[in-house]
């Protein structure tokens, strides 16, 4: 590891004082990080559009020879309707792709054409201005951007806005009026980080043409390793906004095609000491009595994976319920169970093992390190300059400057190993190393094939031959942190060389295992489902989009949209779980699954295959609509159970019939309900017979057994329920509801 030490005629400087330098500046803004954050980005406005002429004809790819496959690519985007998502490894070239699409785009459809990019980072922001000034005939006055300190617009005559996400999803959909509209292509780089609650909003921009970019454009789960969900991506927010997937490049294709070079992954399980392991089986225990918990008080569709972490984390803002209490305990347990895993002693013991045995095999390899948490790297950072070490570190959390100058020593070959949080494993283009280390991840799969692409870049040696990459992957072994290894067949899914896997428990010497820890269930196409009957065991993966039954007959969507045709499913699904709820349709096959508690246990369950897909249109049939002009007419012979012939309007009202003190119409407000007050207990004799009616209605409905609980009222004060997918009337109010202003009223 001994640093040659040439001077450095602009510094004065050898390599290793320069190398020594950017260190003690990393660790002196380590120790001033609690300061005011210094400002990032270029706060000064780019000059207006338009001072210059552009071109009729926009070359975006000037110098490029595209790869077969991105020509196929823009071949299947454009048959898709110029919208799409294109789902390709990190490295294989989605920027190029993007760009070639806008140039075909303008050149041959919309010579009017605008592009707005939405990118998560500043780092990327950058980049992307970088590849339109070295490959576009475009005059960089055309190209804007939004966002890191820049104020841009359409209306300042750019052609181009390079947006970052942290500010787009507020200021970008009013920068687009209608004319612009008709012209745009929305390119959503990293398309995953979109799908976020808030960022989503970004996907409101109007736009003529859609392109989604990601190595991974389906979100899984990253906050907790056992709950992830499955997820069809034309079904999901991202899905319906950009267009589903159109090329799907893998990692083991790029391979194939040799695209990034071969590599291989060794895989090592660590120990955790008697503390860590005691210690982590507490914390264990807690969390899965309150998941068991809240799950139970979760309102359908929120009782797993993304929805369900979403509504913990929104339940655990508020205060004054036991469940506010406990989704907030749940929340602090994961974060000390996460961090307790991402700091295991064995984890740096390793890290330095390996590093020494690579530079040892090969003195002039260079190596990529990522961790979870910028503490973390920091923690790495110091511990390796004391082992003496030629190491920077990379985060979003350091000056420019800084960040710049760490991956300038590293590509120089000053510094050998490079540190890094996820900002590395998103954005940068990284200098070509040999040696990978994950010291630490989430169980996400899709960080997992960002690290991955980070560090299989073609590169040569230094007699011109091409150089082969090795990834390290470090785990606590018997954890949740090996929960990754049963989402995805990694021997199929990577295409390396070959996958090692180990159990280390260091400073001994890794112990060679013949299989991963763990191994994904089937998939549904798997699946040999000819000799299954409703309840039997169903071996394969509990996969799929989740919908929801009630005791009513009605299936719903996550969004809450009713099917209007739920057909016998509701019926099996109670029959075989014992009660109305969740379950999910597996994506390739239709079969219907749910989950059933046995024990401590949760066991999957087959209950039947679905014939033919739940329409979630609007409204009754169309043969039994009736114009909203007869609704008066209607009403004066329409009896509460008859089918709703009207087109469904907006709700104003949702409300539910509780069996208390002889029935109640309850609703909800701040701090729990309220009871609609009836004939006399109402101030307005009008709404408190409206609301005698009602209840009657209920009534009878459910001594009918075509009615439960939830109705709703809609603008024309007639209140309606589902049963069966049909939209039924309950009974029509004058007037409307009278309720108290707070529970104890």
């Amino acid at each position: 590891m001994a640093i040659e030490k040439p001077e450095n005629p602009e510094t004065g400087l050898s390599n290793e004082q320069l190398l020594t330098l950017h260190q003690l500046q990393l660790l002196q803004w380590l120790e001033s990080r609690k300061r005011t954050a210094l400002s990032k980005g270029d706060s000064k406005a780019e000059t207006a559009a338009g001072s210059e002429i552009v071109s009729d004809r926009w070359t975006l790819t000037r110098g490029v020879e595209l790869y077969p496959w991105q020509i196929d690519c823009i071949r299947s985007w454009f048959d898709y309707g110029c919208r799409g998502t294109v789902k390709v490894v990190t490295g294989g070239g989605k920027t190029v792709l993007a760009l070639a699409i806008a140039e075909k785009l303008q050149n041959e459809r919309d010579p009017q054409l605008r592009i707005a990019i939405v990118v998560p980072t500043i780092v990327l922001m950058n980049q992307w201005y970088e590849e339109f000034e070295q490959r576009s005939n475009l005059p960089m006055s055309a190209v804007g951007r939004l966002g890191g300190g820049f104020s841009n617009s359409f209306e300042d005559g750019h052609k181009v806005l390079i947006c970052v996400l942290a500010s787009a999803y507020k200021l970008l959909p009013p920068l687009v009026n209608e004319q612009i509209g008709k012209h745009l292509l929305f390119i959503a780089d990293e398309c995953h980080r979109a799908g976020a609650t808030e960022m989503s909003k970004v996907l409101a921009v109007l736009r003529a043409y859609s392109l989604g970019l990601s190595a991974t454009p389906e979100r899984d789960e990253d906050e907790e390793e056992e709950g992830s969900e499955t997820v069809v991506y034309r079904d999901s927010q991202l899905g319906r906004a950009l267009g589903d997937v159109v090329y799907d490049l893998t990692l083991a294709q790029a391979v194939e095609l040799g695209i990034v070079p071969k590599f291989t992954i060794r895989h090592y399980g660590l120990a955790l000491t008697g503390d860590e392991e005691q210690k982590y089986e507490r914390l264990s225990r807690m969390i899965e009595e309150a998941r068991k918990e809240l799950q139970h008080s979760a309102s359908p569709g929120r009782g797993s994976g993304l929805a369900f972490y979403r509504w913990v984390r929104s339940v655990s803002k508020k205060r004054g319920s036991r469940t506010n209490t406990l989704a907030g305990r749940f929340l602090m347990d994961t974060r000390e169970r996460k961090d307790l895993l991402y700091r295991i002693k064995a984890r740096h013991a390793a890290v330095e093992e390996l590093l020494r045995q690579e530079f040892k095999n090969q003195p002039q390899s260079r190596a990529i390190l990522f961790h979870e948490s910028i503490d973390s790297v920091m923690e790495l950072f110091e511990s390796l300059r004391r082992a003496g070490f030629a190491v920077v570190a990379e985060h979003s959390d350091l000056p420019d400057s800084f960040r710049e100058q760490s991956l300038e020593l590293f590509r120089r070959g000053i510094a050998n190993v490079v540190v890094s949080a996820k900002s590395l494993i998103e954005g940068f283009n990284v200098p070509a190393a040999d040696v990978g280390i994950i010291v630490a991840s989430s169980t996400s799969v899709r960080q997992r094939i960002q690290s991955l692409g980070r560090v299989l870049r073609r590169h040569r040696g230094p007699s011109g031959e091409e150089k082969t990459s090795i990834i390290h992957v470090l785990y606590a072994r018997n954890t949740v942190d090996d929960a990754i290894y049963a989402k995805t067949d990694w021997e199929e899914f990577t295409g390396a060389d070959r996958n090692e896997y180990f159990v280390w428990d260091p400073p001994e010497k890794p112990i060679p295992q013949e299989e991963p820890p763990r191994v994904p269930l089937p998939r549904d196409l798997e699946i040999d489902i000819s000799q299954l009957r409703p309840g039997d065991v169903y071996e394969g993966q509990y996969e799929g989009t989740e919908y929801s039954c009630d005791m009513q007959g009605n299936i719903r969507d996550a969004r809450g949209c009713y099917a209007n045709n739920p057909g016998p499913i509701p019926e099996h699904v109670r029959s075989v779980k014992g009660t109305a709820g969740r379950f999910r349709l597996t994506p390739h096959r239709n079969i219907v699954l749910v989950r059933v508690p046995e024990g401590e246990d949760w066991t999957t369950r087959f209950v039947m295959v679905l014939d033919v897909p739940f329409d979630f249109s609007e409204g009754p049939p169309l043969g039994g609509r009736l114009d909203w002009s007869e609704h008066e007419k209607w009403l004066k012979q329409a009896s509460s159970g008859d089918e709703y012939p009207f087109q469904q309007i907006d709700t104003r009202m949702k409300l539910n019939f509780r069996q208390r003190r002889g029935g109640v119409i309850s609703k909800r407000i701040p701090n729990g309900e309220a009871y609609a007050r009836v004939a006399s207990e109402a101030a307005d004799i009008v709404k408190g017979e409206d609301a005698k009616h009602l209840l009657e209605a209920c009534k009878r409905l459910q001594a009918r057994g075509l009615f439960s609980s939830q109705f709703a009222i809609n603008s024309m004060n007639d209140a309606v329920f589902r049963n069966g997918g049909k939209l039924l009337f309950l009974s029509h109010l004058e007037s409307g509801l009278e309720f108290p202003a707070s529970p104890h009223e």
